[in-house]
């Protein structure tokens, strides 16, 4: 009697370690997927915007890998998401953290560029021009080297590349961003 007690107690306990066991795996798998989608968020950006005038849409575009950069100190500034075959690029100098700027080509290297399909749209075909861009946060991620930045763009007039299939300019609003930016030197 003593030993089946003995026995049923052993396995009582072996059944409880097991279980234990793998709940812990489960945790432990649990945390990698979340990690892996931590991860994920951490690397990606993404933009919306919206055009009127002759070309009118509004307009998402999101990439997994980011090759959005600051440099030269963090005052130059590039954002760069590209989607298939459509793009933004939003780039200037004297870059301090967020902040408001006005994006003249004459001033600052200030340069906002749309490419959809074959079509595009860019501010430094008229250097007198100008773009707003407000940085709202510029923050480090887990990831060395990685910043996470959100803001929003806007421009009154973005003029017609040359090729377009119409000349006109558009107007673009409500610019947001949300991308993963990759801190050099």
């Amino acid at each position: 009697m003593k030993e089946q007690r003995c026995l049923w107690l052993g396995i009582v306990i072996a059944c409880l370690l097991l279980s234990s066991c793998n709940v812990y795996a489960s945790d432990l798998h649990a945390s990698a997927i979340q990690a892996k989608e931590t991860q994920a968020q951490v690397t990606s950006s993404k933009a919306l915007f919206s055009f009127s005038g002759n070309t009118s849409g509004i307009y998402q575009l999101q990439a997994t890998t980011p090759i959005s950069k600051l440099r030269h100190g963090h005052a130059e500034f590039t954002i760069d998401i590209v989607d298939g075959k459509r793009s933004l690029v939003i780039v200037f100098f004297g870059y301090t953290g967020p902040a408001t700027y006005q994006l003249t080509n004459r001033t600052n290297g200030g340069d906002v560029r749309i490419t959809l399909d074959q079509q595009y749209w860019d501010l430094s075909l008229i250097p007198t021009l100008t773009c707003t861009l407000v940085v709202h946060s510029d923050e480090p991620t887990e990831e060395t080297g990685i910043d996470h930045m959100r803001g929003k763009f806007s421009c009154p007039t973005l003029p017609a590349g040359h090729f377009n299939t119409s000349n006109q300019p558009v107007t673009v609003t409500s610019g947001q961003f949300d991308i993963a930016i990759i801190v050099e030197s």
